[in-house]
């Protein structure tokens, strides 16, 4: 079995969504002066590849160490993109799913959007996002963890320090969870095996995770 990594790496000076903290990661302590390499993070809770929890946009909502574990493990089903690739800015509906949406999906949920490629350049922003109907539907049919490739499920606007997250106030106010910046889904079966697994961060918003396909 192999295992796929379906993270970007944590490094400084990466992208990050607009307006989040930068991330910088500076030696604190070395080898030859101190006897052991320590280095010093400063990073957004929303850094890199990572999940939202509820109360990322939800006062009083279900935080990062409170998810259970068994709720980010396990069946996955990714769902692609097609027959024409997204573009730019586009609204995802249901009609975009290639084969069309399966009557019940597993509790995990990715949109295969092949968009990771423009991880950090200047088409990263300008993102394919979810439709409230295609969201909706993914719950009715049981989904609980979305999973993308993107900064956002929702439309990204640099311009705007407080965009419209219609899919957030949706999926995180139903009490589920967001991953956001996967890369690599559109090398994955449709059926697979995932870990998502965040950090242990007493009543965090969210959290960076390691997050991994599990491939037969």
């Amino acid at each position: 079995m192999a295992v796929v990594d379906l993270s970007h790496p944590v490094a400084s000076g990466m992208p990050v969504y607009p307006g989040d903290p930068e991330v910088t990661i500076v030696p604190a302590l070395s080898v030859a002066e101190d006897g052991v390499a320590v280095a010093r993070l400063d990073l957004g809770s929303h850094t890199g590849t990572h999940l939202d929890a509820p109360a990322h946009s939800v006062v009083g909502g279900r935080t990062v160490d409170s998810i259970p574990l068994g709720l980010l493990t396990g069946p996955a089903r990714v769902l692609r993109v097609g027959p024409q690739p997204a573009v730019a800015s586009e609204q995802l509906g249901i009609a975009r799913i290639v084969g069309g949406l399966p009557a019940q999906l597993p509790e995990i949920v990715c949109i295969a959007t092949g968009w990771d490629v423009h991880f950090g350049a200047p088409l990263g922003r300008t993102h394919p996002a979810i439709s409230i109907a295609l969201a909706r539907e993914l719950w009715e049919r049981g989904a609980r963890v979305l999973g993308v490739e993107t900064l956002s499920p929702d439309p990204t606007d640099s311009a705007d320090a407080s965009p419209a997250m219609p899919v957030h106030e949706f999926w995180l106010g139903n009490d589920g969870v967001i991953v956001e910046n996967l890369t690599g889904l559109a090398a994955l079966p449709d059926e697979v095996e995932m870990a998502l697994l965040p950090l242990r961060l007493a009543a965090g918003d969210g959290s960076p995770i390691r997050a991994v396909a599990f491939v037969d």
